[in-house]
């Protein structure tokens, strides 16, 4: 079973899936209803073009006007094979891995998350109960509920709601109350229809739109800025939708379907008979997506974690054994030094609110002096801000890891202790990661104690990094830091001795 989210709002580590769920979602999906779940999977998805928070970021990265087929067919296959493999398959891991690298380039909030996921299990029970040869049972909504949370909870969405009747509760809230007209709402979904009517004649196009229109509820039209369907057309539509339904059902009662297809074992528009996990994802991510991890002779042990775990103590525990230790924060503060561009280009965009009150006496670079904690005040309060930040120190970041990894090129293992590792997409310099890890409630108190700040304001800095539980899934090896010092030791000792880069 999943793990439910922890009474901090925080993600706690997911578990596996238990078989039973699986299968019962598999046929739902794949034999019992495969046109309907994937229509309701459709219309979730336009839903979510009804909060402008949703569809302005989509109308930003510019796949909708680009490649909405493309699109199109990527949402569909990989939540087609989080179905079909599993979740916690190696195939469906790979799956949950790349989603969760995509989503990290964009700002999403948490509430946006969970609204999409709520979609994938309320989107289907509606839609087969108004129009399946029959409704869901009981065990299969619950199925599918604990399906789709638990692929949350490997996704890191923190705030998941614990029970089907809560999920639901939150996707009908949120489109009773949050679903407004926006001009990104309805540039989204036009493209996204245009996309869907292309094979049609088109003299077809026009009424064909119509009698799609014809499925949305009232709120749904006007949020996306479309008109609505003549009544007489929409009753039509829907009672043939019904009358389907019947004849469905009179078939299953003969002639029950025993094999399974689901969308990713179709043809697609965009990919033919078959498909590679590596073609899936905005084409000026792709290279990034599918780098490799490093493959040379050299160990490169990237060394990562959440705030507040404890990656400088295994650090400094590792420097004490002989390995080198080049450390991300170190070269981020050299990029911010006095006088250099990085510190010049923030003072530039910042002004008084980040230059330290007290510089140097007689320092031509005086002026130049930055205030750390009112910048971090900043970036940990306004993702928009953050962003700016690490785009320009990323790359100062990287450059230094690279001249200094060629400088140790003869050593036989380094450490790169990395922070933000993943968020940075800077796994292919590494070998193997480690993850240092701790309860999430450890994480916020150690915070709060070390850097002496209030709960809210250790929560915002926990939470401009990607959740613990989505590191988890992506890590090698994770390096328990909840305990004494000595179990810590004793884990590094075992992971120094593994070369493998087995998980432990």
């Amino acid at each position: 079973m999943p793990a439910e989210p922890s009474g901090s709002g925080l993600a706690v580590t997911p578990g596996t899936l238990d078989a039973a769920t699986l299968a019962c979602c598999q046929a739902v999906v794949g034999r019992l209803f495969p046109w309907d779940t994937n229509r309701a999977l459709e219309l979730a998805l336009l839903k979510t073009f009804c909060l402008p928070s949703i569809s302005a970021l989509l109308q930003r990265t510019g796949e909708f006007e680009q490649r909405p087929r493309k699109r199109y067919d990527d949402t569909g296959l990989m939540l087609a094979e989080l179905v079909r493999l599993g979740p916690d398959s190696p195939g469906g891991r790979a799956v949950i891995g790349r989603l969760n690298r995509i989503h990290n380039h964009y700002t999403i909030s948490q509430a946006d998350f969970a609204y999409v996921l709520s979609g994938f299990v309320a989107e289907p029970i509606r839609w087969l109960q108004r129009y399946g040869w029959r409704p869901l049972s009981a065990a299969e909504q619950q199925a599918l509920f604990r399906f789709w949370d638990h692929v949350g909870a490997l996704m890191g969405i923190a705030e998941r709601p614990a029970s089907l009747e809560a999920l639901l509760a939150l996707n009908g809230q949120v489109e009773r109350e949050l679903f407004r007209a926006a001009a990104s709402n309805r540039s989204v979904a036009d493209v996204t229809l245009a996309m869907l009517l292309s094979d049609c004649p088109p003299p077809l196009r026009t009424p064909v739109a119509a009698v799609l229109r014809g499925l949305l509820e009232p709120e749904v039209l006007a949020s996306l800025g479309w008109r609505q369907t003549p009544q007489w057309l929409a009753t039509l539509l829907r009672s043939g939708l019904r009358l389907r339904s019947r004849l469905l059902n009179l078939r299953q009662r003969l002639r029950p379907a025993r094999s399974q297809r689901f969308y990713s074992e179709r043809p697609t528009p965009s990919y033919g008979k078959q498909f590679q996990l590596e073609q899936l994802g905005p084409p000026a991510m792709l290279e990034r997506l599918n780098s490799p991890r490093w493959g040379g002779r050299q160990r490169r042990i990237g060394l990562t974690g959440g705030i507040a775990t404890g990656k400088s103590s295994v650090g400094r525990l590792l420097a004490q054994r002989g390995l080198p230790v080049l450390d991300a924060d170190v070269f981020a503060r050299e990029a911010l030094a006095p006088g250099s561009a990085g510190a010049r280009a923030v003072l530039a965009r910042h002004g008084a609110l980040v230059r330290a009150k007290t510089q140097p006496a007689a320092d031509s670079d005086s002026l130049d002096v930055i205030d750390r904690g009112a910048l971090g005040r900043i970036v940990f309060t306004d993702p928009a801000e953050r962003i700016w930040l690490e785009q320009l120190v990323h790359p100062l970041v990287r450059a230094r890891f690279n001249s200094e990894l060629e400088r140790l090129a003869s050593a036989p293992q380094v450490v790169l202790m990395i922070p933000l590792l993943f968020e940075a997409g800077l796994e292919e310099l590494c070998s193997e990661v480690w993850l240092v890890d701790c309860d999430e409630q450890q994480q916020l108190q150690r915070l709060m104690a070390r850097d002496g700040l209030s709960e809210a304001d250790a929560r915002a800095r926990i939470a401009a990094q990607w959740p613990l539980a989505r590191k988890r899934e992506l890590a090698d090896r994770l390096i328990d830091n909840s305990h004494e010092p000595h179990a810590l030791i004793d884990q590094l000792e075992q992971a120094l001795a593994n070369k493998s880069g087995a998980r432990c």
